[in-house]
């Protein structure tokens, strides 16, 4: 994964050295070694480039659908949605409707 997400050179520094992008692209290729049944990505592309972003994104989906691996991804950024099988959009089934007492 150090090739396709470019973290070949980061591997030697401490964490604290590291930007949140850099950070990010670590934390990936740790979060997919192993073959995971379940991944939970919380805004994991937040903090990464365009180009990052594409690379870690091709990288996770063909990732787990060589393994088998369901994702869970959450962002704020609807355009990737369209790189899942499958999307939720929170806020259109996130509504707050008042209980009823019984005293109205």
């Amino acid at each position: 994964y150090k090739r396709q997400l470019g973290i070949g050179e980061l591997l030697d520094r401490p964490v604290t050295k590291l930007s949140v992008g850099q950070q990010q692209r670590v934390a990936a290729a740790r979060a997919l070694i192993g073959s995971p049944e379940l991944l939970i990505c919380d805004e994991p592309t937040s903090a990464l480039d365009e180009v990052h972003r594409d690379r870690f994104l091709d990288l996770l989906v063909a990732t787990a659908s060589a393994n088998k691996t369901t994702v869970v991804f959450v962002s704020h950024d609807r355009n990737l949605a369209n790189r899942f099988d499958r999307s939720i959009d929170l806020a259109a089934i996130n509504r707050c409707f008042r209980a009823s007492t019984g005293d109205d």
